[in-house]
């Protein structure tokens, strides 16, 4: 059994924010279940041999002392996982504690580079490639994930308790040189590497899990851009500590979008936002978007580009203004056309897009995904080819100016459904993960 502590804080390089945003100021939020989450750590799992291939794993030095004086000395250096395939993984969380997950029925391969050398007489070297392999490990660990609020507010920071790893065989397969007259030797010590290359193991195994979900979560600093309007960003903090409840956890997140020169202009206020009640549909993921986090992305891109406004033809003179009812959703605009002011209703019906997009933060691509309404005339009091203008118009500008989530490769956003919450004022985007594990 191996026990350790380490924590992990991101590099804190979200903008200048100018407040700490907290759970009251949220406008957005994710729920997963236990069995989302077991999908998710399946394909991480998959996905972190990645990671651990890029680790440098200290030599292990080993030194028998025989008869007459003679001291060997047998030296494994150039460790690094060559492959890591689990049978199944396992996922309890239970109300207000860590979650506590165990990937069971795990083979490992590491190679390695090794050295002999005997001292005394007669003095011997050599030295060859090899292979460690275990068979039937079991994984466990137990995991926070908070938010900081002191170093880079609005960061998650994950904090791994403890981490076991128990077996049933391992291996020491030796090659190249006189492997075969030093594989004895070999399985002599295989007590004291059992031990070391559990050690070995779980290190890299946790670092390596680690680094994949600050990867995926954090990779764009905490923002996202707009492909079309990269002075335009949505907030991706932290907004709290994730909340545990019996077999789901939920992460808030800040949700607002601003102009970068001008991140001063909180359109959000406590008001805007009724307060969520954390619940789970009977689905594995869900997405929690609240009503003002949409107006909020009007108020910008009309304040800061005034894209609503067709140029030669009609200006939207105020921020539109989204209300839900049901799924469906209702656009109010007051567009002035030759020298009067119209009130135009457009109803429309959520859609959403991911794409993989990369940024200007020094990050690889990411997946995005682009939430928007197809819109069609409720009420107005323009002729009908003007009312087909401006539907055209305004539903070319809603898919750029758009509500953005920034989510993992592993998700298959297109296998969800939109339900609206009445009572809480947000669109849920529910639905599960494929069976099989998506590309990263």
């Amino acid at each position: 059994m191996f026990v350790f502590t380490v924590s992990l804080l991101a590099n804190c390089n979200a903008p200048d924010y100018p407040s700490v945003v907290h759970a009251e100021d949220s406008a957005f939020s994710f729920v997963i279940s236990e069995k989302g989450m077991e999908k998710f750590i399946d394909c991480g799992l998959k996905s972190a041999i990645q990671f651990a291939q890029m680790i440098t794993i200290p030599e292990l030095v080993f030194n028998l002392e025989l008869a007459l004086g003679i001291n060997i000395t047998f030296v494994l250096s150039d460790l690094r996982f060559a492959d890591f395939s689990v049978g199944g993984v396992h996922v309890d969380v239970t109300e207000n504690n860590p979650i506590a997950a165990e990937a069971y029925d795990a083979d490992i391969e590491l190679r390695f580079a090794w050295r002999f050398i005997q001292s005394g007489y007669p003095p011997l070297y050599d030295n060859g490639t090899g292979q460690v392999i275990m068979k039937g490990a079991d994984l466990r660990v137990v995991v926070d994930v908070l938010c900081d609020f002191i170093e880079c507010p609005g960061h998650l920071k994950v904090d791994v308790h403890r981490a076991q790893l128990d077996f049933g065989k391992l291996y020491l397969l030796l090659d190249g040189g006189s492997s075969w007259i030093f594989q004895s030797f070999a399985n002599l010590m295989i007590e004291l590497l059992q031990d070391k290359i559990s050690d070995v193991i779980s290190q890299v195994m946790v670092t390596s899990i680690t680094e994949l979900m600050n990867s995926m979560l954090q990779s764009n600093g905490y923002y996202e851009e707009y492909a079309k309007y990269p002075d335009i960003i949505k907030d991706d903090r932290f907004a709290a500590d994730m909340v545990a409840k019996q077999g789901y956890i939920e992460i808030q997140f800040s949700g607002y979008v601003y102009k970068f020169s001008n991140l001063s202009d909180q359109f959000i206020n406590k008001t805007m936002l009724p307060g969520k009640t954390a619940n789970m549909f009977n689905k594995e993921l869900q997405f929690d978007l609240s009503r003002a986090g949409f107006n909020n992305f009007l108020y910008i891109f009309h304040k800061y580009h005034d894209v609503f406004s067709k140029p030669g033809s009609f200006k939207v003179v105020d921020t539109p203004v989204i209300t839900f009812y049901n799924v469906q959703s209702l656009l109010t605009l007051d567009i002035e056309k030759n020298g009067a002011v119209h009130q135009v209703q457009l109803s429309g019906v959520p859609k959403l897009r991911t794409d993989v997009i990369h940024n200007k933060t020094g990050y690889s691509t990411h997946n995005v995904t682009q939430i928007f309404f197809k819109f069609q005339v409720y009420s107005s009091d323009l002729q009908n080819e003007e009312n087909e203008e401006v539907v055209e118009w305004i539903n070319k500008q809603v898919e750029h100016a758009n509500y953005q989530i920034a989510n993992t490769p592993f998700m298959d956003m297109d296998l969800m459904d939109f339900v609206f919450d009445p009572k809480q004022d947000v669109l849920r985007l529910v639905g599960d993960n494929p069976e099989e594990c998506r590309q990263m």
